[in-house]
């Protein structure tokens, strides 16, 4: 299995991989542009961490390949295009966002070949009073035949935020499977109280529920799960 580390010192804005790979993208404070190319009978798995980022990265996905990315962005405007341009192909892409200020997060999924599936969970945790923005293209082909795709999108407002989800589906063929779904609101004060009557602190129900929020969707190592948690953590202090 291929390693490959992404950080703010890449030089080059195209990288294709052709074998297994375990991509570790790490950026804060940037704005690149950064196209992705994998090539056919590739697996990749990608653990991204970015923080006050405006990037544009861009996956092209070839045949017979199965892609998961895992996202924990801090004040993300970043734009997300991923393009599945063979048969036999899926992607898994989970993003959770922690936001401070007013940011948009834009994501298009274009599906421009049949035999091809994508499942798509976008969260975010909208902390202060600012504005935040999920705006999710899905894009279905005349020629995109037996083509699976599922959009979730959630945000939860700890205080009085602004939030919008704009979730788009825009389908030319009958042949598909497709859905999304879209959620802004606030965590379940039923839920709250059932936990604190079972001796935790307003707290620790905070903490235990953005936690979940934030990474129970994702498909990590526990590893990977370990460095969320503490960047969470770390937030929360």
């Amino acid at each position: 299995m291929n390693k490959l580390v992404i950080d703010n010192n890449i030089d080059t804005s195209d990288i294709v991989i052709d074998t297994d790979t375990d991509m570790i993208v790490d950026l804060s404070d940037t704005s690149k542009d950064i196209d992705v190319h994998i090539v056919k009978n590739v697996c990749l798995k990608v653990f991204v961490k970015t923080s006050n980022t405006s990037n544009k990265i861009s996956y092209h996905i070839d045949e017979n390949c199965d892609v998961v990315i895992n996202k924990l962005a801090i004040d993300c405007s970043d734009s997300v295009e991923v393009i599945m341009n063979n048969v036999n192909s899926s992607i898994k892409y989970n993003t959770s966002v922690i936001n401070y200020n007013d940011n948009s997060y834009i994501q298009k999924v274009i599906h421009s070949c049949g035999n091809t599936n994508s499942i798509i969970v976008n969260h975010c945790i909208n902390v202060k009073d600012k504005e935040f923005k999920f705006i999710v293209d899905g894009v279905i082909s005349k020629d995109s035949s037996k083509v699976n795709f599922r959009q979730d999108n959630k945000i939860i407002n700890l205080k009085n935020g602004k939030s919008n989800i704009l979730p788009n589906l825009i389908v030319d063929n009958d042949d598909i499977e497709a859905s999304h779904s879209a959620y802004i609101g606030t965590f379940d004060e039923e839920t709250i109280f059932y936990m604190m009557s079972r001796g935790l602190t307003k707290k620790e129900c905070d903490d235990l529920l953005i936690k979940a929020f934030l990474l129970n969707d994702m498909d990590l190592s526990n590893k990977e799960r370990d460095v969320y948690c503490s960047i969470i953590e770390k937030i929360n202090k």
